[in-house]
């Protein structure tokens, strides 16, 4: 008997912005990605960079995979519950990796004046509040509390992320990779429930959130609220070949 023939994949291609880099270099990459043939074609740069200038990829590569999610679960039936005006999940502490720190840090440089002003102090306000809780010097003072542990403390002082405007994310085009990632398909009033088992998150294929992070030149992790703070003191990010990096973020978790 014949096999059924394998469906052609489909290809998507993917770049970072032609004009901010001369030298350029496109890989293409097939992967199976929930049960299905997926083709990327990624234009990437092909000199020395940081994971901050691949993020334009990085991001585009994360939201493709939670549309596919979305689709999975709009054959069954379900609908996303997240949309604009609800921002519940928006008082979670979302973990950003150090690259991603540094671009909500140059997007916050560059907001014109009053807003520059008017998000710091948010920022500022965050912080004090889990100064004030105690919680601040144990997310600092890595090994005193697990990532589960920080999570459920922070989501208990409802702290709203500093981009929050009336209840829609400010920033939606650069929003966070674990934003992209973070979709569900259970009532929005389940979202403010501190017990996860309530809430029915859309799978997705691939995180790549979690794939740089677990990479060295994701320079590790932090509550997004950390983030001005930590760019502020950070040194310089290091860099390697873009093709070296993008294989390495592909490395760090193979998609499903």
């Amino acid at each position: 008997m014949t096999p059924p023939a394998r469906p052609a994949p489909r290809t998507v291609h993917l770049s970072v912005d032609p004009a901010l880099h001369r030298d350029l270099v496109t890989a293409t990459v097939d992967l199976t990605a929930g049960g299905e043939p997926l083709r990327l074609s990624i234009t990437i740069p092909a000199g020395r960079v940081t994971a901050e200038d691949l993020l334009p990829v990085l991001q585009e590569l994360s939201s493709l995979f939670s549309r596919r999610g979305e689709a999975a679960v709009a054959r069954a039936g379900k609908a996303i519950s997240c949309c604009a005006g609800c921002g519940a999940c928006c008082r979670q502490m979302v973990p950003v990796a150090g690259a991603e720190a540094r671009q909500l840090a140059r997007l916050v440089a560059a907001m014109p004046e009053p807003r520059r002003s008017a998000v710091r102090a948010r920022f500022a306000a965050a912080l004090a509040t889990l100064d004030a809780a105690g919680l601040l010097a144990r997310i600092e003072d890595a090994g005193t509390i697990t990532a589960a542990d920080q999570g459920m403390a922070y989501f208990r002082l409802g702290i709203p992320c500093p981009f929050l405007e009336d209840e829609a994310c400010s920033i939606h085009p650069d929003r966070p990779l674990g934003c992209r990632e973070y979709l569900v398909t259970s009532p929005p009033a389940k979202c403010a429930d501190t017990d996860a088992r309530a809430i029915d998150r859309v799978p997705v294929a691939w995180q790549v959130s979690h794939s740089l992070i677990a990479t060295p030149a994701g320079e590790g992790w932090m509550p997004l609220v950390l983030a001005l703070r930590w760019a502020g003191r950070a040194g310089p990010a290091k860099k390697q070949l873009g093709p070296e990096l993008l294989a390495a973020i592909f490395a760090a978790a193979s998609p499903a």
